[in-house]
């Protein structure tokens, strides 16, 4: 270190953003630090000692410098110096150095302090501000509006042919050296401008001061043709005017449209689910907009001043001040929550918390900008559970319907739900979900007294969600219905169309249906029109197995089960016993003296008795009773969930019924049947051990008089329930 030079450099200049570097009065480095060792990307321990010669890309730079070094002078105070630098790796740079001596004990130069600044980025900047300037030149040239110069003394200097051209009265005294005085004079001499009802000398008078002010505020001027000049001059550099002249005549007709456009731009900006806001440190508001006037449910002046947070539940402020505190500590914060904002409307939002930095580099501030992402949130939950309902083998074809109406209920928050199959102008529902049950499957209404006519006439989704204040106010089901909220889509079924889905409310929705509501009812629509499809398909095959399983299973003469068919359903009764516990009786019937009806009367009025007997029974019974026929007389039934008591009621019934329905008047004798009866037990394992209990109960009804009804009790006792 120099001995002269006290200053403890590292401690002074070591952590210094700034560039500095001293040297001896040998022109050899004896400091830098750090900030200028990543400048020469230099290790520090290869800097110092060495020659700055080293890194001057111009050696006749370094030259010019010397005289720094030489005795005292007052050039050698605070000189600042542009330097072409070759970097440590070989890259190069620009720099700004300034330079102060370091002086001895005798005054005698010992050294100099540089301070630099990279400024590559700055004459990058001003080459490109250069190629600028010539780029500006050359458009100039080819401007197509009117364009003018006028020095210092208002002279003209330079001006297009659109400038002539648009003054065409003028152009004659448009000559170099004129002054525009002159030249708006003669126009207004020449009857080119429309001066109004202002006096010639008055308008002069103003438009001449205007020219004069130059302060670059558009002015527009009428010319007594009708056309419209817009009319902008500012002041040069050099103190002259530069004016541009265009001719707006068709956009001074159209400016009304575009007034008119801008106000609906500024309702459109209105209605953008992002608030804006502006607040100090402590969290109150100093900038608003209109979006977040409206969730806050309050005007400007309200809410300018106050703590916006203090207006959400407290558990919503929690989440806010520490994304606040976290923000004012200079991070950019960003958070996704659900907030109940006082309009009455929950949102999920993502918000995001912006340091506002002043001169200082001091947070003093936050700007927060909260994106509404409801209709995102709620879309990828929806196509999540969709997928879920639809690739599920736990469901079946009418849950997985059933499910897609309710998530679609719950998706919209409106209350019904319905799929409807429409043929020619009738309308019908065959799925609805409804909180009390309102719809029911099967009603049909007239197709143009609902809004799905609407869905089908346009082949693409619809939706309202304030029906009172649109087009859908005039469908007569608005009048028939009262529906405010609709959303629906057509629905197709092997390309052809076979409905609507649709869901609805009578109250006005809070939200309006967004674009990813029209794809989601979309894709409802395409799922469950696949699905139809895929289900009559199925049910085409499942039709076809029954009508082979009904001829392996049903009797040809009484057309009810055979004997294999009845056992199998009959065990599966006693599999379903076993596991609920709900008893079922099982009844064996036949016909008395049937063998001598036979003998008697042949085998063709046997069978018309056999039929009338199994039609007689069998519409007596229940869609959940087993009726089959299990020898040629001989006949079983099972009442489901019955018990002894219920069961003898209703085999007692029977046996009357066919004493009076089952009559022939080619058959003398009367065609009774008997009937015994026994009730599931837990010893039942298999049907064949009840049904043989039924036929001992039936050995005792023919063994003890014929039509009667007998029931097996445990222990081998039978009880005679009646006798013709």
């Amino acid at each position: 270190m120099i001995e002269s030079i006290t200053l403890n450099l590292d401690q002074s200049f070591g952590d210094l953003k700034e560039c500095v570097l001293v040297t001896d009065a040998e022109r050899t480095i004896v400091f830098v630090n750090k900030a200028m060792e990543t400048l020469f990307r230099v290790d520090r321990a290869d800097l110092i000692g060495s020659q700055t010669k080293r890194f001057f890309a111009d050696p006749s730079q370094f030259e010019q410098m010397a005289d720094l070094y030489r005795g005292p002078s007052e050039k050698q105070h605070k000189l600042t110096h542009t330097i072409d630098l070759v970097l440590g790796d070989g890259s190069k740079t620009t720099v700004e150095v300034v330079s102060a001596p370091l002086f001895n004990a005798e005054r005698d130069v010992s050294g100099i302090l540089f301070i630099a600044r990279d400024i590559s980025e700055r004459k990058a900047l001003e080459n490109k501000l250069s190629d600028i300037a010539l780029t500006l030149e050359d458009a100039l040239d080819a401007i197509l509006e009117g364009f003018a110069i006028f020095d210092a003394d208002d002279r003209l200097v330079l001006c297009n042919d659109n400038y002539r051209d648009i003054y065409a009265h003028s152009a004659p005294a448009m000559f170099l050296g004129n002054r525009f005085e002159d030249i708006l004079k003669f126009g207004l001499g020449k009857d080119q401008y429309d001066t109004g009802d202002l006096p010639q000398e008055q308008w002069f008078s103003e438009r001449l001061k205007w020219h004069q002010q130059a302060d670059g505020k558009v002015l527009e001027q009428k010319l007594r043709d009708g056309r419209w000049i817009r009319i902008s001059e500012t002041r040069t550099r050099t103190g002259g005017i530069a004016g541009i002249r265009a001719d707006i005549t068709e956009l001074k007709e159209a400016r009304a449209q575009a007034e008119s456009a801008y106000k609906n731009l500024s309702l459109i900006a209105d209605n953008v689910s992002a608030s804006i806001t502006e607040t100090d440190r402590d969290g109150n508001c100093l900038f608003i907009n209109k979006t977040g006037c409206r969730w806050f449910n309050q005007s400007p002046e309200e809410l300018l001043g106050t703590r916006l947070r203090d207006r959400l539940p407290w558990k919503e402020r929690e989440i806010i001040r520490t994304v606040f505190q976290n923000a004012l500590e200079g991070n950019k914060v960003t958070h996704e929550a659900r907030f109940s904002f006082p309009d009455g409307v929950s949102r999920e939002c993502f918000l995001e918390a912006n340091p506002r930095l002043n001169e200082s580099g001091e947070v003093d501030g936050l700007v927060v900008l909260v994106t509404d992402i409801t209709d995102r949130k709620k879309t990828e939950r929806t196509l999540a559970e969709l997928y879920a309902i639809t690739s599920t083998r736990e469901l079946g074809h009418e849950d997985k319907i059933a499910e897609i109406l309710r998530l679609g209920c719950e998706h919209f928050d409106l209350p019904f739900g319905l799929i409807s199959h429409v043929i020619d102008e009738h309308y019908t529902i065959t799925h609805a979900q409804s909180p009390n049950g309102e719809l029911v499957p099967g009603t049909s209404f007239d197709l143009k007294d609902t809004y799905c006519t609407v869905a089908l006439s346009a082949d693409e989704p619809i939706a309202t969600s304030n029906a009172a204040d649109s087009p859908f106010a005039k469908h007569p089901c608005y009048g028939i219905f009262a529906l405010e909220s609709y959303i629906g889509a057509p629905l197709l079924v092997d390309g052809v169309v076979h409905g609507t889905i649709n869901f609805s409310a009578p109250e006005k929705r809070a939200r309006d249906f967004s674009p990813e509501d029209i794809q989601i009812i979309r894709q409802f629509a395409d799922w469950v029109g696949h699905e139809i499809a895929r289900q009559r398909d199925h049910q085409a095959l499942m039709d076809a197995k029954i009508s082979l399983e009904r001829v392996a299973s049903i009797d040809d003469l009484t057309q009810i089960l055979n004997r294999r068919a009845f056992l199998e359903r009959a065990n599966t009764e006693i599999q379903r016993f076993r596991r609920t516990k709900r008893p079922f009786t099982a009844v064996m019937l036949d016909i008395d003296k049937f063998k001598q009806i036979n003998d008697m009367h042949g085998h063709s009025t046997g069978d018309d008795v056999l039929a009338r007997f199994a039609h007689t029974v069998g519409s007596e019974l229940r869609a959940v009773d087993v009726f089959g026929r299990v020898g040629g007389e001989e006949f079983c039934l099972i009442l489901n969930e019955t018990n002894m008591d219920d069961a003898m009621q209703v085999c007692e019934r029977l046996r009357e019924k066919i004493v009076n329905d089952c009559q022939f008047d080619r058959v003398t004798q009367t065609i009774t049947c008997s009937l015994g009866l026994a009730t599931s037990s837990r010893e039942d394992v298999e049907f064949s051990t009840l049904m043989q209990k039924a036929d001992t109960a039936l050995y005792q009804a023919k063994s003890s008089g014929r039509n009667k009804c007998v029931a097996y009790q445990s222990g081998g006792d039978t009880v005679l329930a009646s006798r013709a």
